[in-house]
């Protein structure tokens, strides 16, 4: 029928390529429709990939916070030590030479017994507790050297003890002096009795200052480090430096740039850094040798006992006199504050000037326990970026991309606040009581220590949570007074007296001789504040029971981050990076951890590269076990093993937060050792296993603006110091 139509109506009528029409007209809007979905999911990847990049930007910051707040703590926990070094001396080595209440009965037909009547557990003779108390220090007793044979003139502490003798001593100026050389104190007990009795208070008083002024000295030596340290956190908002001394928000920076695309890697990038800890109010204040605001040192007002002896020859007796230490020369050794010629006159007039406190409370000299971390004011990185990449096919032109991110350290412990609450609106703990009820008052002004009575002035410490008495035990003062008796198995049998036995044979007055300014010196220091025999160029004998007595205990484990190997993964880039690079100006000598003696490796012990875990080795050492201390079933406060610091928060996987109980205190694979150095040092010392210190995790801006309760117990909930900027 078509064919016999004319040949336009032919043409006009014919619907072949109909289809090839349509899809020409609708191509160019399949195709708008397809370039818009490769618009949308190429914008959806690039800000995908803006979002992963400021969180490894934000993760890489809050990593080195952490690694920062890692260290401090660790040199907090330093100061602990120190401090339990000196407890410890004054109490063990003070009150060994007791004859009326110490524990341990020193006969010499008998042997080093309990004493009749005595317990040897965990607490105090309530009858007797002026000498549990406040001890007054005596160490002229044999077997120190140089005392000669059958001489002690510290046989009646019981009765010249106690609170009674402590008075509000007046603050001193501070003079810094570091000229002091101890004498060698072997020829000064040679001579007939009463020219001996000239010496046995000036010995006491001038033992004891050696290890007051020592602590005073290494706790403000740290206690600076950590001024400058927690001050490279809190300059700016925008920055801060790292361990190597270098700037964290650099790092913060190539760690974005090399994590983004192409696209969003481009002039259009913007990006801004938060450092919560330079905000206000957490920042650093005026004085340099402050640490920042975000720390509060804990300033203490301890007190010392020692035994002085009156020269009686007309009576042909010596009498013990008990005196607080103190830089007032009237509670100086009667015997030097009368003649300026005596030969220790010019060593107790220097140490002296730092056994008091300074009239400045905040001199970083003035005894301390180190500083408390304020909860208010958060650790955290924001990292926030915005970008314009460009698109191909975009109908909607340039898009704007933004990403926003906040990591914080977490799980880490600064050390124990000293009261168990922190209002929010306080710039310190209070409230709640001390969380180590041994340790001496806390001050806020030098002039004003509150009750110089206050028994818990004596020198002391918790080993474990709610600890009653610490250093007061009788369990203690039997078995580490039994141990230095057994120093010398011939206490009891008279010696020699040869000048060999006399030099270097421990308990021994010299082993003591770079205390309290010789081994602080930065340029000559040897850095070391335990006992050393320059005669046998050496560790002392001594050395080994002062390690016991700081070993991280319980109440340690629970309150401090403690990193095994400080020595290797911190102490190194502070002294060589960090130092030189931040604090080019700092002049005192940067020492790891107790223990440490430079320059010494021999005999296969290197107390060069000295760190927590080494100090664990004494427990192994045979010297220990021949003085038979018993210290599985009476020192069981005491931490047998270096991994038992490994009390990090270690997770139990990626989705799951929780707190892996297998872990803790544990180390399942430890890093490999090139010689005596692990290669690489890691954080803990152990790559699978517990953790020591700060971790880090990812947070939202709305849980920094929420309120928190944060102060402890009952104290209330409140927003944190340093929110983010509105504007971020």
């Amino acid at each position: 029928m078509m064919k016999d139509q004319p040949p336009l109506i032919q043409i006009l009528r014919n619907r072949k390529g109909q289809v090839a029409l349509f899809v020409a007209l609708i191509f160019q809007i399949l195709f708008i429709f397809f370039a818009m979905v490769i618009n949308v999911g190429l914008l959806v990847h690039h800000k995908i990939n803006l979002q992963n990049s400021v969180d490894f930007a934000a993760y890489y910051g809050a990593m080195k916070q952490a690694e920062n707040m890692n260290a401090i703590a660790h040199v907090n926990y330093q100061i602990r030590q120190s401090w339990k070094l000196l407890a410890w001396r004054y109490r063990m080595i003070g009150t060994a030479g007791d004859f009326e209440e110490h524990p341990l009965l020193k006969d010499p037909s008998r042997g080093l017994t309990l004493r009749p009547g005595s317990a040897d557990t965990d607490d105090i003779n309530m009858s007797a507790r002026d000498f549990y108390d406040a001890p007054s220090f005596c160490a002229t007793y044999v077997p120190f050297k140089p005392m000669p044979d059958g001489e002690n003139t510290c046989k009646f502490l019981k009765s010249n003890s106690g609170i009674r003798i402590f008075e509000q001593t007046k603050p001193i100026a501070f003079h810094h002096s570091i000229n002091a050389a101890i004498s060698n104190a072997t020829e000064l007990l040679r001579s007939r009795a009463f020219e001996r009795c000239r010496y046995f208070g000036a010995f006491n008083y001038r033992l004891l200052a050696q290890y007051v002024v020592a602590y005073n000295i290494d706790q403000g030596d740290r206690m600076l480090l950590i001024a400058a340290m927690s001050r490279s956190m809190s300059n700016s908002t925008s920055d801060f430096h790292d361990l190597d001394g270098d700037s964290v928000k650099t790092g913060i920076l190539a760690t974005l740039r090399n994590n983004l695309t192409s696209a969003n890697n481009n002039d259009s990038l913007r990006v801004q850094v938060y450092n919560s800890l330079g905000a206000e109010g957490c920042n650093n204040p005026a004085t340099d040798t402050m640490p920042a605001k975000w720390l509060v040192p804990i300033r203490i007002a301890p007190a010392f006992n020692y035994i002085d002896t009156e020269c009686r020859q007309e009576e042909s007796r010596i009498v013990s006199v008990p005196k607080e230490l103190a830089s007032d020369r009237n509670n100086w050794p009667r015997e030097v504050r009368e003649d300026q010629g005596h030969p220790l006159w010019k060593e107790i007039s220097e140490m002296s000037q730092f056994v008091g406190l300074r009239q400045n409370i905040e001199d970083p000299y003035n005894y301390s326990m180190g500083v408390e971390k304020n909860p208010w004011c958060m650790a955290y990185v924001g990292v926030s970026a915005t970008a314009t990449p460009n698109i191909p096919f975009s109908p909607l032109g340039s898009v704007q991309l933004r990403a926003r991110a906040f990591f914080k350290p977490f799980g880490g412990r600064m050390g124990p606040w000293y009261e168990s609450q922190w209002p929010s609106g306080s710039d310190r703990s209070t409230g709640g009581g001390k969380m180590d009820e041994n340790l001496p008052p806390r001050i806020f002004d030098t002039s004003n220590i509150g009750n110089p009575k206050d028994a818990t002035r004596a020198g002391n410490f918790s080993r474990f949570i709610g600890d009653p008495v610490g250093m007061k035990s009788r369990n203690l003062l039997f078995q580490f007074g039994r141990a230095i008796f057994r120093l010398d198995p011939t206490w009891s049998q008279g010696r020699s007296n040869t000048q060999a036995d006399l030099r270097d044979n421990a308990p021994n007055f010299d082993h003591w001789k770079q205390l309290p300014f010789e081994f602080a010196k930065k340029n000559s220091g040897n850095g070391d504040l335990l006992a050393w025999s320059e005669e046998a160029r050496g560790p002392s004998r001594f050395r080994n029971l002062e390690l016991l007595a700081i070993l991280p205990d319980q109440f340690d484990m629970a309150y401090y981050s403690i990193e095994p190997d400080f020595y290797h993964n911190y102490y190194t880039r502070i002294k060589d990076k960090f130092i030189p690079k931040v604090v080019a100006g700092f002049d005192k000598l940067v020492r790891p951890d107790i223990g440490h003696h430079k320059d010494y490796n021999q005999g296969g012990e290197n107390l060069e590269a000295f760190s927590v875990k080494d100090q664990y080795k004494v427990l192994k050492n045979q010297e220990i076990r021949e003085l038979q201390l018993d210290i599985d079933q009476k020192l069981t406060y005491i931490s047998k093993d270096w991994k038992h610091t490994l009390t990090g928060w270690a997770d139990n996987g990626l989705l799951d937060y929780s707190l892996n109980t297998n872990k803790l205190g544990k180390c399942t694979i430890e890093p490999k050792y090139e010689g005596e150095t692990p290669a690489p040092p890691t954080s803990g010392n152990c790559i699978v296993g517990g953790s020591s210190g700060y971790s880090v995790k990812m947070i939202s801006s709305d849980y920094l603006n929420s309120e928190l309760q944060l102060g402890g117990d009952n104290s209330g909930a409140a927003k944190i110091k340093n929110l983010p900027p509105s504007d971020f």
